[in-house]
């Protein structure tokens, strides 16, 4: 249901924080959150979704109660005085998605809250410790500062300064800088960079929207002198031809790179920057942009987000972001034109350096010619560290294969020849230089490294791995060292997308947001906080809906130039944003969306013929089962392959797909008739699947693939009385396929969720351990170590690392841990705890972050002896069927476990939250 926007109070009231009479809980009310995030400054969200976690050692506890209040400070919650809001006593079990319903706050104002409930017993917790937000820049007028650039272009970066004074008089009270850059920027103040983000702002599309975001530089300022600074960067904005570089897929209008035109060039780099000082007396000292601000070539001679960075530190001005820095031979600033439309805050994490990694081996393939093994794929820069005299130029390629010792880039410039994507470091001379690129980033393995003075040694390269700065919120592990392995690399390929809301998962040839791919690498995958990230790409992708109200497959994609008709592609925003409203339980994202998403499904709907969606070509946008075993770039669609699946059955999947989660998203918003008649839609799509594609004779579907088998369990298309055959049928073609999934990345996700609703585990199992063509092992063996975009990759060619073969690990989560939640529990409310023991797994383990607590489920079992033990979070239920080893196996549990059931498979119990542990013999 939906959560109370109103914030109308319920149930018995006390609107201030005065004893009542209500007896105490020790349960502790912790983890506030503001949009899903900690503590945020800078929003631009007048209502923000407020959330806490309730922790307590007992069993079963339930919430049934709230209490919110904030305040403009934190003494006044201490005094009582919560004059922004007190939502008094409601009777309600949510603790997501509670819609702040107090004064609206005003740009750059703080606001404290805190949080106590009441137990299922009617005793009250102790309120929570103060928690805060506060609001960034929320109206064009909030903003002074102008947005400038270069007075006199040139090759080089430029780069910004401005000195100000801070009055040697006045306290500081706080101060923040606001500010955004195209493409990319680099904030500093007094010799320092600000923040720990990189490769900021996140990618838009300029023409709708550019990201600003908000610093806390308050110990960054000094009284007397301070400058304020600013680098930027080409990034995705602005995309400048360059001989010999690689700039090929921004866009294919530019025919592949065959025409020579630049490719996109969006303007002149540009910077808007407000810092806003607020002292103790209230006052406010502004310093903003304009054309009073100096400006200067910086050492970046060429920032190319596809094609690498070039930087000579012989033009880097030492102590030009310095109070003691000389700006009076640098040119004045002039005010941009084609200024962005909308300036908004970027509230998603930003990328930051996440890990250092350390080259295992080094090799001098050719004299001078040195190549850096890092021992897997990552996305991120190449760190060097090297002393020579002024002038020397440093050539570093990336790659993710090797050529008779020397890289390759095979997989990264796609068809274009004669390219490279290499960064270069030219040295100032002035003693040990420590570089990496800023404004850009590569997937890669493997560097060589070209015209270094002297023998470099293995420390002389790191490797920086770049991504979201969120938290890891899964863990999984088992006695197989196969499923393991199987587990990280898939994990290392997603984070390799994780440099944007909408996770391009192409780190070199495209970067570019394909949508479907971002469905099959998260579904059922809990593996990272995608609360905000997943709020941040339908803001994207609603961005760039189309007048007709058609959405597009690759987000953003400012050209429009391939038009993407396959609704896996198209729709998948819609399932993620329905199956992101099930994890968080946060329907802000639904209510601000809903109608444009109402639209795109009437438009799909219209384009039906008798409930089955038309699928036209490759050439027109239609991917169908994209990656099947044998598929190939000069023939994708090959109905001579065996594993070829007709599109117009993966687009019609696709399709039930949406219909099934826009009637979910319409419930959650209390649309029931628009939830019914959705979900008589998706009735009426799997109807026809059955009717269109049925064959009896065989009990399949289409041409009898196993995806297009698979999807139509996956949409219940067969009758009650035919599913057992279908179900049959499809694991006989595994079976006989040598327990092989002969499936693209839609089949794939299909096929695992069909097996581990089923429970066929046995045959997952016997899937996952396999290895031999085509398989994971397969990969492992031909020395992969992250996840290959095709079952045909043998580290030769092709993409290295590219998370859309990955399905099979949900099901170590949801199938061998057995976590997940029962089929309309929302937030994980009510969870299903099923875990698998299967083949010779003699352990295996999860732990889940969720936004009530962790739940953790793991089993070891011993012979014929085994145990299960379970966490579940405060505020939730669970059912948890244990699996027997044998029938007549000695059962015991935890006192308070409810046994409801038990046959000779299993026993199923019912509890609330808490640890709970059952043992078998």
């Amino acid at each position: 249901m939906d959560s109370n926007p109103s914030g109308a109070q319920g149930g018995s009231s006390n609107a201030s924080g005065a004893a009542i009479a209500d007896t105490t809980t020790d349960v502790a009310v912790l983890g506030l959150t503001v949009d899903y995030l900690v503590d945020p400054i800078g929003i631009d969200d007048r209502t923000p979704s407020l959330g806490w976690r309730l922790v307590s050692a007992e069993h079963s506890v339930r919430q049934s109660a709230y209490q919110v209040r904030a305040a403009s400070s934190p003494q006044d919650l201490e005094l009582d005085r919560p004059d922004l809001w007190d939502s008094g006593k409601t009777a309600s079990a949510q603790q997501t998605d509670i819609v702040y319903a107090g004064r609206p706050p005003a740009a750059g104002e703080e606001v404290f809250w805190q949080v106590r409930v009441w137990t299922g017993d009617d005793r009250v917790s102790a309120w929570s410790p103060v928690a805060r937000w506060e609001m960034g820049l929320l109206e064009p007028n909030d903003w002074t500062a102008q947005w400038i650039s270069d007075s006199t272009p040139s090759a080089s970066l430029p780069i910004f300064a401005h000195r100000f004074t801070v009055p040697t008089q006045g306290r500081i009270e706080r101060a923040r800088l606001y500010v955004s850059g195209l493409g990319l920027y680099e904030p500093r103040l007094n010799g320092r960079k600000v923040g720990a983000d990189v490769l900021t702002p996140s990618v838009t599309d300029y023409r709708k929207r550019t990201l600003y975001r908000t610093y806390d530089v308050s110990e960054h300022l000094r009284a007397g002198n301070n400058v304020v600074g600013v680098m930027v960067g080409n990034g995705f904005f602005n995309v400048p031809e360059r001989e010999g570089r690689y700039w090929e897929s921004v866009t294919w209008k530019s025919g592949l790179g065959g025409s020579g035109e630049t490719v996109r060039l969006s303007g002149e780099p540009k910077v808007i920057a407000q810092l806003e000082i607020r002292y103790a007396d209230g006052t406010v000292q502004r310093v903003s942009s304009d054309a009073s601000w100096r400006v200067d070539d910086g050492p970046i001679e060429f920032s190319g987000y596809y094609g690498g960075e070039d930087y000579d530190a012989r033009r880097w001005q030492s102590n030009w972001d310095h109070p003691d820095g000389d700006h009076s031979h640098w040119r004045y600033a002039a005010l941009a034109s084609d200024t962005p439309a909308v300036l908004s805050a970027q509230f998603e994490p930003a990328v930051a350096e996440a890990q250092r990694l350390t080259a295992v081996e080094l090799t001098e393939p050719e004299p001078g010619v040195y190549v850096f093994d890092f021992g897997t794929c990552f996305v991120g820069w190449p760190c060097i560290e090297v002393e020579g005299p002024a002038g020397t130029r440093v050539a570093l390629v990336p790659g993710w294969y090797l050529d008779d010792g020397r890289v390759s880039q095979s997989g990264m410039v796609g068809w274009v020849p004669n390219v490279l994507v290499a960064d270069h470091y030219t040295l100032s001379g002035d003693g040990v230089e420590t570089w990496h690129p800023r404004f850009g980033y590569h997937g890669f393995r493997f560097l060589e490294v070209r015209g270094l003075p002297t023998a470099p040694s293995l420390s002389s390269v790191t490797g920086i791995v770049v991504r979201a700065a969120t938290g890891a919120t899964a863990e999984f592990e088992c006695s197989a060292e196969l499923l393991n392995t199987i587990y990280r690399i898939a994990d290392r390929s997603l984070q390799s997308a994780m440099v944007s809301p909408t996770m391009p998962t192409d780190p070199n040839r495209e970067k570019a947001g394909w949508q479907a791919d971002r469905d099959v690498a998260l579904s059922g995958v809990y593996r990272y906080d995608f609360a905000a990230y997943n709020q941040a790409m339908l803001r994207e992708v609603f961005d760039a809906q189309r007048g007709d109200g058609d959405l597009q497959g690759i987000v953003p994609d400012p050209t429009g130039f391939w038009y993407i008709g396959d609704t896996n592609w198209t729709g998948a925003p819609i399932v993620q944003a329905y199956e992101s409203y099930r994890r968080y339980g946060d329907a802000a994202p639904l209510r601000r969306h809903y109608p444009a998403m109402r639209q795109y499904f009437q438009l799909l709907r219209s384009r039906e013929k008798d409930g089955i969606y038309p699928a036209g070509e490759f050439s027109e946008g239609y991917f169908g089962d994209w990656m099947y075993p044998g598929q190939h770039w000069q023939k994708p669609f090959d109905p001579d392959n065996a594993h070829f699946t007709a599109p117009e059955t993966t687009v019609t999947w696709g399709s039930w797909r949406i219909a099934v989660a826009m009637a979910g998203i319409a419930q959650a918003l209390d649309r029931t008739d628009d939830a019914h008649e959705f979900g008589r839609q998706a009735e009426e799509i799997a109807a026809a699947y059955h009717r269109e594609f049925f064959d009896p004779a065989t009990a399949t579907y289409a041409n009898g693939t196993q995806t297009a088998t698979a999807i139509a369990l996956d949409m219940g298309a067969p009758p009650r009385d035919l599913r057992d055959a279908v179900l049959a049928a499809l694991v006989e073609n595994i079976r006989e396929s040598g327990n092989h999934l002969n499936a693209g990345m839609i089949g794939l996700l299909a096929i695992v969720r069909v097996l581990t609703d089923e429970g066929r585990h046995d045959v997952l199992y016997d899937v996952a351990v396999e290895t031999s063509y085509p398989s994971y092992g397969y990969w492992l063996e031909h020395g992969a170590t992250s996840l290959p975009e095709s079952w045909e990759w043998t580290n030769r060619e092709g993409v290295a690392d590219l998370n859309i073969l990955g399905g099979l690990t949900s099901w170590f989560t949801q199938g061998l841990a057995g976590i997940r939640q029962e089929p309309t529990a929302i937030a994980f409310d009510r969870v299903r705890i099923a875990p698998a023991i299967v083949g010779s797994l003699t352990s295996a383990a999860a732990t889940i972050q969720t936004v009530r607590g962790e739940i953790t489920s793991r089993w070891h079992r011993d012979g014929t002896a085994a145990t299960v033990k379970v966490s579940i979070p405060a505020n939730s239920t669970a059912t948890i069927v244990v699996p027997l080893l044998r029938k007549d196996a000695e059962l015991t549990a935890s006192d308070d476990a409810q046994l409801i059931d038990r046959d000779e498979r299993s026993a199923t119990y019912r509890t609330g939250s808490g640890t709970w542990t059952f043992e078998q013999r």
